[in-house]
């Protein structure tokens, strides 16, 4: 059971704004960002107001990586980030970001707070911007470079894909020139529609198609089991085993929704293009019970109705579709994406 007391992790979207345009996120379909998505982040007020001393106290990480925004978004990133040191000075505070935001100066000053940041940096120069739209690799290197000179630990994620598995080693040998900690291979999960269905590609807004990758030791593993597994079978009678549960996170929205994690968040505001099961069955509970933050405390939406839904539709025929496909036992998508990865959230 999800207890409040326990929790040693939250995830928290500081933004739902982000200057990237990547095609298979959720704040968008295809590179186009979806119409009801709310443009909202959190201030330095509104975290003193929602997260106690006394919480914060208990937590052992804080990790700034949301479903929609990059948290470098976030005006009051700095101010909010030396909030949680200063309530809990032994708090490790990770970052995942495109890279492409704000000055050096500003990554320097991360690296007097920030206990890592991950970038996300799926290529070289000639590559990156492929996928990650709007994100100028030069400036990525700039920014990565000043948080590393000023004695930041820096990590390089890498999503292969078909047009850049040919640099995945001289990207490596780059990041190690630079000064990054580790380079994280990643074997993207992402080609599963809204509907959980296996996809040859994705379209981005330009026109061009994003593949996975083509060499064997980039693929994700758990591909192949579900190309011979009946998907809609699976999903009803697989044992859900939360990750979320088991290493005791939450995941809070920039809205102010809690969840277990963020892949229930990324569903919310699909809605208006995409009317799955899960967004219907999420809405319908996060309008039910208390769930945001904004309205209740952390501690009433965790010990409440909310999170017991979630955790009594595994065991019954209303289950989450999401859960099943993330967190079912027999296909481990995730775990096989993130073999790789250094740091484990």
């Amino acid at each position: 059971m999800f207890n409040y007391d326990k929790i040693k992790t939250v995830q928290l979207e500081l933004t739902m704004s982000c200057n990237a345009a990547c095609p298979q996120c959720a704040r968008n379909v295809n590179g186009i960002e979806i119409p009801n998505l709310p443009k909202t982040s959190w201030t330095i007020d509104k975290i003193k107001s929602c997260f106690s001393k006394e919480f914060i106290e208990q937590l052992d990480l804080i990790y700034f990586c949301g479903s929609h925004g990059d948290p470098f978004m976030c005006v009051d990133f700095l101010d909010i980030a030396k909030y949680f040191t200063e309530c809990n000075p032994k708090i490790k505070i990770g970052v995942h970001t495109n890279g492409s935001l704000r000055s050096t100066k500003f990554y320097e000053e991360c690296a007097k707070t920030i206990d890592f940041i991950a970038f996300a940096i799926d290529g070289l120069e000639d590559t990156n911007h492929l996928y990650r739209k709007n994100c100028k690799w030069t400036k990525i290197i700039d920014n990565a470079s000043a948080f590393i000179n000023a004695g930041g630990h820096a990590e390089w994620d890498y999503v292969v894909f078909k047009h850049n598995q040919h640099q995945v080693n001289e990207a490596k040998q780059v990041s190690e020139r630079l000064g990054f900690k580790n380079f994280n291979v990643k074997k993207t999960s992402r080609f599963l529609n809204y509907n959980h269905e296996l996809v040859d590609y994705y379209d981005t807004s330009d026109g061009h198609k994003i593949y996975p990758p083509t060499d064997a030791k980039y693929l994700n593993k758990a591909y192949d089991k579900l190309k011979s597994t009946n998907l809609q079978e699976y999903k009803k009678q697989t044992c859900i085993s939360c990750n979320s549960l088991r290493i005791r996170e939450i995941y809070i929205s920039a809205d102010g929704y809690i969840f277990p994690c963020g892949w229930l968040s990324d569903r919310v505001y699909q809605t208006t293009v995409l009317g799955t099961n899960d967004n219907i069955k999420i809405l319908e509970q996060i309008k039910k019970f208390p769930s945001n933050i904004f309205k209740a405390s952390i501690k009433e939406i965790v010990n409440g109705e909310w999170f017991k839904y979630i955790k009594n539709s595994w065991t019954n025929n209303n289950r989450l579709d999401r859960c099943a496909i993330m967190c079912g036992s027999g296909i481990n998508i995730i775990g096989e994406q993130n073999t790789d990865v250094s740091y484990k959230i």
